[in-house]
């Protein structure tokens, strides 16, 4: 199934499977988590983080042309506060504004939901609480997700209040709907023909007001990430290991699988350097500034290929920003002396062959669902499209659906989310999408 499920978005975006970044050179990777727009204080003159959000625009500015633009933007989680949709409307406009200042494009963002991304008054509902109890108080919890995650019931209660986070994540492609597609994920090109593959992980969904340390989880397709030749994991999720009831259990499966490791969550930067991995812990973009240690940050990791005595190794090189008062401004952490947090990582021998076609993730599960792997420019195409289309009301959006035909009857089923990412698909698949970029510049010049 899915090796020709790869087969038929290959003949559909082009021969290449993964992003041309990054080639010669380092892929260069924004890291931003924990960003909290409050819809009682965005766009008021009340908003106490209007100067941390300019001063951060203003370092990336700066570090960016030291470095160049970042090929990918990693937000962990956190972007709205409550998980509204005036907060998730915010934070497209302002990861807008900062790509157009550091060189970067919004195409590039990739994103994973934290729990402030959950709408409360959803989780916290006694049926959706009935089903995070069950959860949390079996012998086996891993088993008793997969089968709540079996039930169409049960897994619309755990995700029901993620919804205004999966539209937000439909413009990147990150949006997630249970029980095939619980992780987000995203290939790009590194410097040698390899791949650097994203893994976006999902801590949240059973995330309500009655978290607390140590009792949320991974779902199983989390330990389902596989390694394969000529391809390095990176894995990004909310949650720190030290909130996941598995923690011990998953780093060490993460240990084995993924060299690059991504979290947020405790607003404290901490950077963890093993022989096999570098696990990397952003501070809060917008900590809440009564908190203890309150440490705003970000992060800029350069990722490469580099051979030595032909050993094949990953070098890292960790940018770690964070701010500091009197006089404020964003600075260097500092390792040992030095600015950068520098770390090489052995990697098994590989050659790229002489068309290189390396195989997509293995969540895609048919031809409807899963997004198709990353094309170069035809799946930049495909997201700018997918951008443009979400900017589009509700109703605009409905009527463009219907007039082309891109809407089946099993789609009204699905959440508003779900139906308009199976239209640009749809689209894609029945070769419609420069009648559906048509019909959105109507819309949009309308």
């Amino acid at each position: 199934m899915v090796e020709l499920i790869e087969i038929h978005f290959s003949m559909a975006l082009g021969d290449s499977f993964v992003e041309n970044v990054g080639r010669g050179a380092a892929v260069l990777i924004l890291h931003l988590s924990d960003i909290h727009f409050r819809e009682s204080e965005i766009g008021t003159t009340q908003d106490p983080n209007v100067h941390l959000r300019n001063e951060i625009r203003r370092d990336v500015i700066a570090q960016c042309r030291k470095l160049g633009p970042p090929d990918v933007i990693i937000v962990g989680g956190d972007v709205a506060f409550a998980g509204s949709t005036k907060e998730f409307n915010f934070a497209t406009d302002w990861l807008q504004d900062l790509c157009d200042a550091c060189g970067g494009t919004l195409q590039s963002v990739f994103v994973c939901p934290g729990n402030h991304d959950v709408v409360r008054d959803l989780a916290d509902r006694n049926l959706v609480q009935l089903v995070h109890d069950k959860i949390k108080s079996s012998s086996d919890p891993s088993a008793e997700i997969a089968n709540q995650m079996r039930d169409r019931d049960a897994r619309r209660l755990m995700y029901e209040s993620l919804d205004n986070y999966n539209t937000f994540a439909l413009q990147f492609f990150c949006d997630l709907l249970p029980p095939d597609r619980t992780r987000a994920t995203r290939d790009l090109l590194l410097n040698d023909g390899s791949t650097l593959r994203l893994w976006g992980l999902n801590t949240a969904f059973i995330s309500s007001g009655k978290d607390k340390e140590g009792d949320l989880f991974v779902d199983p397709a989390s330990f389902q990430i596989t390694r394969h030749d000529g391809v390095t994991n990176l894995v990004v999720a909310h949650h720190h290991l030290s909130w996941l009831r598995e923690g011990i259990q998953f780093g060490y499966y993460l240990a084995d699988v993924a060299p690059i490791q991504i979290f947020g969550h405790v607003h404290t930067n901490r950077i963890d350097m093993n022989v096999d991995y570098m696990r990397l812990t952003a501070s809060a973009a917008n900590p809440d500034r009564y908190e203890p240690g309150w440490e705003p940050g970000y992060n800029l990791l350069e990722v490469e290929v580099i051979r030595h005595d032909e050993q094949r190794k990953l070098r890292l090189r960790a940018h770690v920003r964070v701010w500091q008062e009197a006089p404020g401004g964003f600075e260097a952490k500092r390792y040992k002396g030095s600015d950068v947090w520098e770390h090489t990582i052995p990697l098994e021998p590989w050659d790229a062959p002489p068309a290189i076609a390396i195989p997509s993730p293995e969540h895609i599960v048919d031809t409807d669902r899963g997004p198709p792997p990353d094309g170069g420019s035809a799946m930049n195409s495909l997201r700018d499209l997918g951008l443009r289309f979400y900017r589009l009301s509700f109703s605009k959006k409905s009527e463009i659906a219907g007039r082309l035909e891109l809407l089946e009857e099993e789609d009204m089923r699905q959440p508003d989310y779900e139906r308009f990412r199976r239209v640009l698909l749809r689209a894609n698949e029945r070769s419609q999408l420069n009648e559906l970029s048509a019909a959105v510049r109507a819309a949009e010049l309308g």
